[in-house]
């Protein structure tokens, strides 16, 4: 509720956790769907849909590394 909350602030608690990476996995071969794209560019706005397709296409964790090498990670 905007009103009741009105008072709320948002406080800097980096220094209580270290950084961290979530990782989003799907069986090998999974088609990407548009829903799944949607879901993937929620969590990673940076990433594009023609870089996640690639990841999806990559045959090898080393390729799909590959895919990902120039990506930098956003931190907050």
């Amino acid at each position: 509720d905007p009103e009741a909350d009105a008072d709320l602030v948002a406080r800097d608690a980096s220094h209580l956790f270290t950084s961290s990476v979530t990782h989003i996995g799907c069986r090998k071969g999974t088609f990407l769907r548009k829903f799944m794209l949607d879901f993937i560019r929620w969590f990673a706005p940076h990433l594009s849909g023609d870089i996640v397709a690639d990841a999806f296409a990559a045959r090898s964790r080393q390729e799909r590394d590959e895919v990902f090498s120039h990506v930098a990670l956003p931190t907050k």
